[in-house]
């Protein structure tokens, strides 16, 4: 099977699972701190129109589009298809559109704010998907992403952690059907893109996109309560962030 059609299976036979009202999904973040995380970085003089690249199930758009007006993008059919149905449910408006980041069906400066939460790194080429997202922007980029390389698995993760995790995977298994371990080596066969916050900010510079807030602590105020406490208990930690960036008009470039 064609590689970009693999990739889009996998995502496809996610949709379920990343649904907005899936307590297991969510059980380690809040779908609303994160739409919260978006809110207090978008100003009025900002505008109001948004596009959530890779919005997956729309977990940050169906919020945010109570305030703003917001256009969710994926490339996979399935997920936008849950994501239809949760905002037929919750009577959510919004426009749903069917592509791929790295060509996206706008032109120049069709929305005032483009949100990317967690979609870079399923990226083959994220430099240039980067580029279109800059291209469409009238003002800012909002980025949330992982560290994931500087992910620290400490003595007491090997020891607590893993049975614990395990224990919580076993029951994951028992909702859902699906097994995240597999997952996880399913995607990581598929997926070879590596991001970090160096990496994201040289695209994001090289769109003429200037770097205006880089916030680590975040992850603090997305978290629940038991993902709170399994990570004291457990003492793994990855490392996430939120990025803001402004583009720079050709005026300002040249």
């Amino acid at each position: 099977m064609d590689k970009e059609l693999k990739v889009r299976e996998c995502w496809d036979n996610l949709a379920f699972e990343y649904d907005y009202k899936n307590s297991p999904k969510w059980f380690w973040t809040n779908p609303e701190a994160w739409a919260r995380e978006i809110e207090h970085r978008i100003s009025d003089s900002d505008g109001n129109k948004i596009l959530d690249v890779g919005c997956g199930a729309g977990v940050i758009s169906i919020p945010l589009s109570s305030r703003f007006d917001v256009t969710s993008l994926d490339f996979s059919s399935k997920m936008l298809l849950q994501l239809k149905s949760r905002k037929e449910d919750m009577k959510s408006e919004l426009e749903i559109i069917c592509a791929d980041a790295h060509q996206l069906p706008f032109k120049d400066e069709s929305f005032d704010v483009v949100i990317c939460r967690f979609a870079v790194w399923p990226l083959h080429n994220p430099q240039h998907a980067i580029s279109e997202m800059a291209r469409i922007t009238r003002k800012k980029i909002v980025i949330m992403e992982g560290d994931w390389g500087n992910t620290k698995i400490t003595i007491r993760h090997k020891i607590f952690g893993r049975p614990v995790y395990g224990f919580h995977f076993l029951l994951y298994k028992f909702k859902t059907g699906r097994e995240p371990k597999k997952q996880f080596e399913e995607m990581k066969k598929y997926h070879k893109t590596s991001t970090s916050f160096e990496l994201i900010k040289e695209w994001l510079e090289n769109a003429g996109v200037e770097i205006k807030e880089i916030d680590y602590s975040l992850k603090e105020r997305v978290s629940t309560k038991k993902s709170k406490f399994l990570r004291a208990l457990t003492g793994f930690e990855e490392e996430m962030f939120i990025l803001v960036g402004e583009v720079r008009k050709d005026e300002e470039k040249t």
